[in-house]
């Protein structure tokens, strides 16, 4: 028996097109059929799905996500127990899933093993959430962003250090293989400070282009993709030498290290919507001064050094940075109409978290578009986000491989 969706209007993500009067056909997981409605021979046993006032597209994919942290104003979960904060996980993952985010890449969990596990049991159908692809823990520097480790009062210092504090090249090449070998997907590195960091500020650069070089290494041996998470000028310039695959934020990136960027297809993840809410929202919400203050200098230049990139052929691709504070899951679809306010052209703003996120994450085979022979992964809103980008916050259709989760 199939599924066949009965279309308004269509996005298949091919291309920036829409079709109109068309259905989609589901067989188990995978879509068997895109066409016109009149040319498809409906089956008596077929079951009949109706969106034929609905804007359909395919399930979408948030590139930049943090599932063990709830969007709470701090990040409690670093001094939480494991299983509390996968319990939580849990959770988030489903409030993702009926956002219509049917894959999410996870940029950074509290523990090494954490988002793997919390993968393999979605996937073995212990409980329904996003596909996730994962960093497992991001790497970083002594004294870099989120290197929360306190002073020892009585040593001066801590008797070991975690395996994702790296410093030079052999230290981040050993962290490197440790995430892999505990199921990483990718590897993250954060090559300067952060809003949240209280000892550090976004511009500073903490990686040198020879550490992060040697992630870059470790990942390409394992057919592995690089982001780095890179607010300042100097460090998105070290991580585009060092070749990277995404820079996430890319909030102060400069004209040179943009045409690097193009010549070598590195893409952004911009993540606009965490500092806005931090700067418009932060002091109400008791986030510290600190972190407020960095957010609110960096909003105005995010989104023009943006456009410029994607003005120069920088691939934008979707990811809202949700989990971090104030940014809960399940609601960070504000970040479409972000995008748009930056200049992009809202066919490439759907694009960006549906085939431009799965090349990115090279899980094209099977996601982004609504092919014959993909995933049966498919949203729907119930208007054409292409005329007015608030419709993404009112998901009103989700099916993942071919299971309709929301209706």
């Amino acid at each position: 028996m199939a599924k066949v969706i009965k279309c308004g209007e269509l996005f298949c993500a091919v291309d920036g097109s829409v079709r109109k009067n068309a259905v989609v056909v589901v067989e188990e997981n995978r879509i068997t059929a895109v066409q016109n409605a009149e040319q498809y021979a409906q089956k008596p046993e077929d079951e009949v799905l109706d969106l034929s006032d609905q804007f359909v597209m395919p399930g979408l994919i948030d590139t930049h996500v943090h599932l063990g942290f709830g969007g709470k104003p701090s990040l409690v979960e670093v001094h939480e127990a494991p299983e509390l904060v996968a319990v939580k996980a849990i959770k988030n993952a489903q409030l993702d899933l009926l956002g219509g985010f049917t894959t999410v890449r996870d940029e950074g969990y509290p523990t090494l093993t954490g988002c793997a596990l919390l993968r393999e049991a979605i996937d073995g159908g212990v409980f329904s959430g996003p596909r996730i692809f994962t960093s497992g823990m991001y790497i970083t520097p002594t004294a870099g962003h989120l290197d929360f480790r306190h002073v020892d009062e009585t040593s001066g210092f801590k008797s070991f250090k975690p395996i994702n504090i790296a410093d030079g090249p052999e230290e981040v090449r050993a962290a490197a293989r440790y995430m892999l070998k505990y199921g990483a997907d990718q590897i993250k590195v954060l090559v300067t400070g952060g809003v949240l960091s209280p000892g550090n500020e976004p511009g500073e650069q903490n990686m040198s282009v020879e550490e992060i070089r040697a992630a870059v290494e470790v990942a390409r041996m394992h057919g592995k993709i690089v982001s780095a998470h890179a607010h300042g000028t100097a460090g998105i310039h070290a991580a585009a030498v060092a070749g990277v695959d995404v820079v996430e934020h890319g909030t102060l990136v400069d004209e040179e290290t943009i045409c690097i960027m193009a010549a070598k297809q590195i893409a952004i993840v911009p993540t606009f919507i965490v500092l806005k809410v931090v700067s418009e929202k932060g002091p109400k919400a008791g986030i510290p001064d600190f972190a407020v203050r960095k957010a609110a200098a960096m909003v105005s230049s995010h989104l023009s050094n943006i456009k410029k990139a994607y003005d120069a052929g920088v691939r934008i691709v979707f990811g809202t940075d949700c989990g971090t504070p104030l940014t809960p899951h399940g609601m960070q679809a504000g970040e479409f109409a972000l995008m748009a306010q930056a200049g992009i052209s809202p066919e490439d703003v759907l694009l960006g978290a549906t085939r431009y996120a799965a090349e990115l994450l090279k899980w094209e085979k099977d996601l982004g578009t609504l092919e014959a022979g993909k995933l049966a992964d498919i949203v729907a809103v119930p208007r054409n986000p292409l005329q007015d980008m608030s419709a993404m916050q009112e998901v009103s259709f989700v099916m993942k491989d071919g299971v309709v989760y929301k209706q």
